[in-house]
């Protein structure tokens, strides 16, 4: 049902955060740093969201949408866009298109949301998890992944594994901040990380290669620019007969095994954030919300492409597989 507040004037009056809006001039900008399978599932949880709350799409909200390609400096343009365009509203997805959306709002009402950011406080978005007030008009919901249990994943594979490469761009905060844990955490479990960067998409295939022969496995963290290019490092891997593991379900098709959050359902968290702010609440007034329950899902096709058969207890643990081509779920019996 229709909420009433769709339906009528809504008058906001907190600390001049709120919004003052007839309900069909409603206006969001959405942006995301490029377009990938985890990002676009945000974007539409955070659609489906609102409209399941009643603000039905052309008649009480209008999107603006966006895509960086993958450039931070364009992120900035498109916040400056959005700003001239009046928008009433932000949802920024990934680190570097919410840095660049808080930067052109800063001391605005404007509030801003961002998704898809793995260190808010590191990012410099808000002042600490539970205080957001550094700038604001700021919060959201982070999606910083548990690095040091993904790289037990890879050790239980039985495979001997010792070096673990990871591509990622030294460009995007969110990928330094995961590789650094990857390599704080590598030698507690008796590990070694070789990184190797690449500054954009169009450098992850030379970056991927140059690690054949050096590792015992792949793996890519939440990083746009990697996961935008996801299948010059699974060639790699194929290659170098390694298994690869990826921090994005949504990549599963692309890779050995997957360990991660479900970013639909990520949308849906940040749609529940938008709301509660269109219903008045200060973004510094909301925490930062951290995606839980991460499960492991197996491409039980490629595992057989480089000769891997999985462990029973990490077959146990995965809460999907990936076989002839489709993606099936557990039953849990």
């Amino acid at each position: 049902m229709k909420r009433a507040i769709s339906a009528a004037l809504i008058v906001c009056l907190v600390g001049g955060i709120g919004l003052g809006l007839a309900a069909a001039s409603l206006k969001i900008g959405i942006c995301k740093i490029v377009e990938h399978p985890a990002l676009d599932a945000v974007e539409q949880g955070v659609i489906d969201a609102l409209t399941e709350a009643g603000y039905a799409q052309g008649v009480d909200v209008e999107y603006l949408l966006a895509s960086a390609q993958g450039d931070p400096g364009t992120a900035v343009t498109i916040a400056q866009n959005y700003q001239s365009r009046g928008v009433d509203l932000v949802v920024a997805i990934a680190t570097p298109t919410a840095q660049a959306a808080v930067q052109v709002f800063q001391g605005t009402s404007t509030p801003v949301i961002y998704a898809a950011v793995t260190d808010p406080v590191g990012a410099g978005l808000v002042q600490s998890a539970t205080d957001p007030s550094a700038n604001g008009n700021v919060t959201g919901v982070s999606d910083m992944i548990p690095v040091g249990a993904h790289l037990e994943l890879l050790r239980d594979l039985g495979l001997g594994i010792r070096n673990v490469g990871m591509v990622y761009n030294p460009g995007e905060a969110n990928s330094v901040i995961l590789t650094d844990l990857a390599r704080d955490a590598a030698p507690a479990l008796g590990l070694e990380i070789v990184a190797a960067a690449a500054d954009s998409t169009a450098n992850v295939t030379m970056a991927a290669q140059s690690l054949i022969g050096r590792v015992d496995a792949y793996y890519v963290t939440t990083d746009n620019a990697v996961v935008s290019a996801i299948d010059s490092v699974l060639a790699a891997a194929e290659a170098a007969g390694v298994p690869f593991l990826v921090a994005d379900p949504t990549s599963l098709a692309h890779a050995t095994l997957s360990a991660g959050f479900d970013y639909y359902q990520h949308g849906l968290l940040v749609g529940d954030v938008v709301l509660r702010v269109l219903a008045g609440a200060r973004p510094d007034g909301i925490p930062v919300t951290y995606q839980a329950r991460a499960e492991v899902q197996l491409n039980l096709d490629q595992a057989a492409r480089i000769g891997l058969t999985f462990p029973a207890a990490v077959v146990d643990a995965a809460s999907a597989v990936y076989y002839g081509g489709a993606a099936w779920e557990r039953s849990g019996e």
